[in-house]
Formats: structure tokens, C-alpha cells, sequence
């Protein structure tokens, strides 16, 4: 559950938290929303907070033959910029990110139209000071 960002617990550091990232299928049919489930755990013996906002951690969607990301969440966030999550010693907590299948473009400029097409998809997630955690799924064709 979100922690205020005035919380006085200490901010999460690599030692103490490490990240896994998973697409709740590995398949996605046409309608059916891509979603991913980013999970940090506390291997330490003390709360602390991580921030999983689009400023401080960033989730991007490449096809699995390209090197452009489709879609970024930092590319023009929705609501808050910063999530401060409280993370229990020796617990952890994920964080759910939905996906409409259409593109992002950066500060908020026009996305090309239409959705994403059938094919392979990485998604990775990246925070500063920590390890790039990365899984694939499929859109599957019509």
C-alpha cells in the first residue's frame, strides 16, 4: 500500500530489495489487456520504501524485433509522478501496470495511431540504483 512520501522510513537500496518482473499470461488474445506484475522483495530485516511512480521507475514495451520501445510509462504519465510504496522487512509488494496495446511517445507527443500488432514483446522495468528486471509475452493474431 502506497507509504506518504514525507515517511520518515529509510528509501530502499539494492542490497535490501530486488525486483522481478511478470506478465500475468504469456499469451495475450485480441481484447484482452496486457498486464504485468513488477514485485519487490525485502531481503532485509526492515521496512523501507521504494518509489514506483513513472519518474522514478520506468517500464518500457519493445517488440522482440526492434530496438524502439512501443510504449513507455514515463512517455506521458497519467496521476501522480511519484508512488512511494512501504516494502515489510522480509515481504513484498507488486505493483500492477495495465497496458491498452496502443503507443506512447515522449512529453506527450502523438503517439502513431492504431494498437499494438500480433508478436513477441519485451517489457523490462528500470529504477535507479537498482537491477533491470525484463520478461516477454505474445499478442496473439486475430
Amino acid at each position: 500500500m502506497p507509504a506518504g512520501s514525507g515517511s520518515s522510513l529509510a528509501k530502499c537500496s539494492a542490497n535490501a530489495v530486488k525486483f522481478t518482473l511478470r506478465s500475468s499470461r504469456n499469451a495475450y488474445e485480441p481484447g484482452q489487456t496486457p498486464t504485468f506484475l513488477l514485485t519487490a522483495r525485502n531481503v532485509s530485516g526492515s521496512d523501507c520504501k521504494v518509489d514506483l511512480g513513472p519518474d522514478s521507475a520506468v517500464l518500457t514495451i519493445t517488440p522482440a524485433n526492434g530496438d524502439d520501445p512501443y510504449w513507455a510509462s514515463d512517455d506521458c504519465p497519467k496521476g501522480a509522478r511519484s508512488l512511494v510504496f512501504r516494502v515489510p522487512a522480509e515481504d513484498s509488494i507488486t505493483y500492477t501496470v495495465k497496458w491498452d496495446r496502443k503507443a506512447s511517445a515522449p512529453e506527450c507527443a502523438t503517439p502513431k495511431a492504431g494498437a499494438a500488432g500480433a508478436g513477441t514483446y519485451l517489457v523490462e522495468a528500470k529504477a535507479p540504483g537498482f537491477e533491470k528486471v525484463r520478461t516477454s509475452f505474445v499478442l496473439e493474431a486475430d
